[in-house]
């Protein structure tokens, strides 16, 4: 659409991380989000679940006429975005915090 994306304007190393840090967010809109303790195989049957009505034709037709966009996002997927967001380096989490905050 001709739009630029921010990184595009993003000049260094650390800067590019900030704005990952800052839009990654954007990615758990509607998250499901289970207990750590959780045992594996009862989080991977929500998990196989999700994913099955997400793919289910009935489920996606009514989203489309009640125009609801689907989008979804993998648990497994989320995980990993959170276990990143979860190591991100202090500096970087306070320039991140500064750039949102005024």
């Amino acid at each position: 659409m001709g739009v630029p994306s921010v990184f595009d304007f993003v000049k260094s190393e650390q800067d590019r991380k900030v704005v990952e840090l800052v839009i990654s967010q954007q990615v758990f809109q509607r998250s499901y989000i289970a207990p750590p303790e959780l045992p594996a195989a009862s989080l991977e049957t929500l998990r196989s679940a999700f994913d099955a009505t997400m793919a289910d034709q009935q489920f996606l037709q009514d989203a489309e006429n009640m125009r609801i966009d689907i989008e979804p996002l993998p648990g497994g997927r989320v995980q990993e975005l959170v276990q990143k967001l979860y190591s991100t380096p202090k500096d970087i989490m306070e320039r991140a915090r500064a750039a949102v905050m005024p």
